[in-house]
């Protein structure tokens, strides 16, 4: 996930939110004498409510909860960064600040290897033919199948409770981009560990830049372009000063091997609900499935259709580039040794992701 990808173009959350904010504690309220207490939760964003990724699938996760748990479970959200920025969700969850909370998982690589090493590279074979169900429901069965990534968030008093991917990071570019020789020398905005090299194996300059400059950058030559997902392209304004866009593969692009941003709760305030209540939700976030699938691939079709509408011109790596680029960065193969070396069950992970996604591509298991 890039910061702000999947953004509608709503107004972020206001003053009033933030005045709306209370601190203490954020587990119980009070209720009227006679009447059943119901817990209370807070949710803590750093984007607006109208962030698809983090802010409208939130709040049908929410909504879901609260209907199953029949109003035993409250959960507030609170978006814009009024109770947590981005950057410090995961401190505040551990420390009750807000109960739950939307991750980054290429905030904190040394926090959650697993997490942000094997699921945060990409397999460009399987990358290019899986799509947003398919990679939800591996990146679900193998953190259930091993303790190891488990325990990632375990040890840090977390639980990971709803994964959502990101839509292909595609390249948009103020130079005619077609292939893998228009993409030599340019210099292209990065981020995180794994597009720096994806970039480098293109034959581009990876450039760090920060979300809220590419325009600027990209405007005044810095760059050349940048890789992010369509609608953050659309919700910076790219297409004003770029024309030419680049998708990392023959069809969608290619999807990281897993899920871009994560829900975490407080162990603790999950671990004190009633047990069925525990179920309840458990029940509620695998069947999310379809809706995120959907919520997600919509709004990168809307963001595709807006930038061809604004007469950006695109074109895709063929089969024959994807192959090239593979033997240059197995990036996948790559992040699981790394993971060995650590004394990690990367391998086996990586063996058992594939092991899924031809189950799953040959239709023998339906999520």
């Amino acid at each position: 996930m890039d910061t702000n990808s999947g953004k509608h173009l709503g107004r972020r959350a206001g003053a009033a939110m933030a005045a709306a904010v209370m601190a203490g504690p954020l587990l119980v309220a009070s209720a009227p004498a006679g009447a059943q207490q119901a817990t209370q939760w807070t949710y803590a964003s750093g984007w607006p409510k109208e962030h698809v990724q983090v802010g409208v699938v939130a709040d049908e996760w929410i909504r879901r909860i609260e209907d199953a748990t029949e109003g035993r479970l409250k959960i507030r959200h609170v978006p814009g960064g009024a109770l947590l920025k981005s950057e410090a969700t995961l401190d505040g969850v551990r420390k009750g600040v807000a109960t739950c909370g939307p991750w980054v998982t290429s905030y904190k690589p040394g926090a959650l290897p697993i997490t942000t090493t094997l699921m945060g590279s990409m397999d460009l074979d399987l990358g290019n033919r899986l799509d947003l169900k398919g990679i939800m429901a591996i990146n679900n069965r193998l953190f259930n199948e091993f303790p190891e990534f488990r325990q990632e968030f375990e040890k840090l008093g977390l639980r990971a409770m709803v994964w959502v991917p990101t839509a292909p990071y595609i390249i948009i570019s103020r130079k005619e981009t077609r292939n893998l020789d228009d993409l030599k020398g340019q210099k292209l905005r990065a981020f995180g560990s794994v597009l720096p090299k994806f970039q480098q194996a293109m034959g581009a300059v990876p450039v760090s830049v920060a979300n809220a400059e590419m325009y600027t950058s990209i405007q005044t030559g810095v760059i050349d372009g940048a890789m992010t997902d369509a609608a953050q392209m659309v919700t910076a304004r790219l297409q004003e000063i770029a024309k030419h866009l680049l998708v990392t593969g023959p069809t969608d692009g290619t999807y990281l091997a897993g899920a871009s941003v994560v829900y975490l709760c407080n162990a603790d305030a999950v671990a004190a609900l009633p047990e069925a209540d525990q179920r309840k939700i458990e029940e509620v976030t695998v069947g999310m499935f379809d809706y995120i699938d959907k919520a997600m691939s919509d709004t990168s079709k809307q963001g595709l259709e807006r930038l061809k509408a604004d007469g950006v011109t695109v074109s895709h790596l063929s089969k024959a580039d994807l192959e090239t680029l593979h033997a240059k960065a197995p990036l996948f193969d790559e992040s699981a040794k790394l993971l060995d070396e650590r004394g990690l069950p990367g391998t086996r992970m990586a063996q058992r992701y594939r092991e899924l996604a031809e189950e799953y591509l040959s239709g023998r298991w339906k999520p």
